[in-house]
């Protein structure tokens, strides 16, 4: 008698293709694009991917009054990939939603900026000659140190919450370092990971195969030529921070026995630790927000498919639109900050600090939204304190802040090698 697929060891594999192209009237062949060799085995909670086809029947009138059978048309491949979110998991799939290329880290030494001088009070970092904006520092980045006189300030995480002061020499970080005069000797200063952008011109599209296999049962069901059409990012009290991956693709190939798995040996998975909302640091307009309840943020390209007439019900392509972020937040009321925002039209920026766990030099995954707007707010009672929730939705940056790029949202994983 036949097994039942288990889902609690489904194995989830992931590939991209070494061209994002999609031919309008074919589609690769499997063995060659994307290739069994290599993939990477993602962490996931659940999925459901799936493949769907239009259908279409005639509407004839006739005197057996039964209806007549219909035919398949387009088909599409749907669903959205649950999961939490964690540092070095998500680089590709990231890269997919922005559209974009990861920017490699910046490190600097004495012979960049002299000496660093370190304020424990007022939590900054200040340099001794040069410009950390002309060095390629920015707003969100994670900064690391080596070599300093000062101990307690090596191989801890320093979040960039702003960069000022005359020729830019002043970084503000999260948390405060030690207090320490300026550092003359041979130490080093790097922006940990890599950061991405959604770009304002050059966007690079991606495109992907996505195998879920059941080993119990030898099946696999393979999804072929798909983009990622967004994601979902919630934060919560108590909670591991979630993340969603939106898919919208081509095709399906169901592979049984000697034919499944379809990848053979893809890379295991991740092992970095999941953030949670209770470590790391949230800040609204510049400021530090330690009352707030909740924080979604969401990416949304406007995935279509193009349906065409196709013997084989292919789409034509998978296009991708605008995209569209917003989100929102609950904060517990103590001031009229957030409400004067909503009243006022005020836009702010938006920064949420994520490491894996309270170590001082944890793993981490940043998002920097620097311009938003809210756009309604509601008052609520919760746990008997008075909140509200805020709606918002995030355009790109046109200013002028030192160390704040041009772009409608910032990424930041502090565990992607150089």
């Amino acid at each position: 008698m036949a097994g039942l697929a288990e889902s609690v060891t489904e194995r989830l594999s992931y590939k991209l293709y070494a061209s994002a192209a999609i031919d309008a009237t074919t589609e690769p062949v499997t063995s060659t694009a994307p290739g069994a060799s290599g993939g990477q085995i993602l962490r996931h909670v659940s999925h459901n991917l799936s493949l769907a086809k239009d259908s279409y029947r005639p509407n004839e009138k006739r005197q057996d009054a039964q209806q007549p059978m219909g035919k398949h048309g387009s088909r599409t491949v749907s669903g959205t990939i649950n999961g939490f979110l964690s540092p070095g998991t998500h680089a590709d799939l990231f890269a997919a939603a922005l559209r974009s290329s990861w920017t490699a880290a910046v490190t600097a030494t004495k012979t960049d900026f002299t000496s660093l001088a370190f304020d424990a009070t007022l939590g900054t970092i200040t340099l001794g000659s040069g410009d950390a904006v002309a060095k390629g520092y920015r707003v969100g980045q994670v900064l690391n140190f080596t070599g300093l006189t000062v101990t307690a300030n090596n191989n801890v995480n320093y979040l960039i919450t702003a960069i000022g002061g005359t020729g830019n020499k002043t970084i503000s970080v999260y948390p405060s370092p030690a207090q320490a005069s300026a550092d003359t000797g041979s130490w080093n200063m790097a922006s940990l990971g890599k950061s991405l952008i959604m770009p304002a011109t050059g966007r690079t599209d991606y495109k992907l195969a996505l195998e879920v296999y059941n080993a119990d049962v030898g099946l696999s069901r393979l999804y072929t030529e798909n983009r990622v059409s967004g994601f979902d990012l919630s934060v919560g009290v108590n909670a591991n921070v979630g993340l969603n991956f939106n898919i919208l693709g081509r095709n399906r190939q169901t592979l049984t026995g000697g034919s499944a798995p379809f990848f053979t040996a893809p890379t295991v998975e991740t092992t970095t630790d999941i953030p949670t909302s209770m470590q790391g640091l949230l800040m609204l307009g510049g400021n530090t927000i330690g009352v707030i309840t909740g924080l979604n943020i969401k990416v949304d390209l406007q995935a279509e498919a193009a349906k065409g007439i196709n013997p084989k019900g292919l789409v034509q392509g998978i296009l991708l639109g605008e995209a569209v972020v917003n989100g929102d937040f609950t904060v517990f009321l103590t001031d009229g900050v957030v409400l004067s925002a909503f009243d006022n039209e005020t836009e702010l920026s938006l920064l949420a600090y994520l490491p894996a766990s309270n170590a001082a030099n944890a793993p981490a995954n940043v998002f920097f939204l620097p311009r938003i707007k809210i756009n309604s707010n509601s008052e609520s009672d919760v746990n008997k304190a008075k909140a509200i929730q805020c709606q918002f939705e995030a355009g790109r940056y046109f200013g002028s802040t030192p160390g704040v790029q041009s772009t409608t949202m910032m990424i930041v994983d502090t565990t992607i090698a150089a």
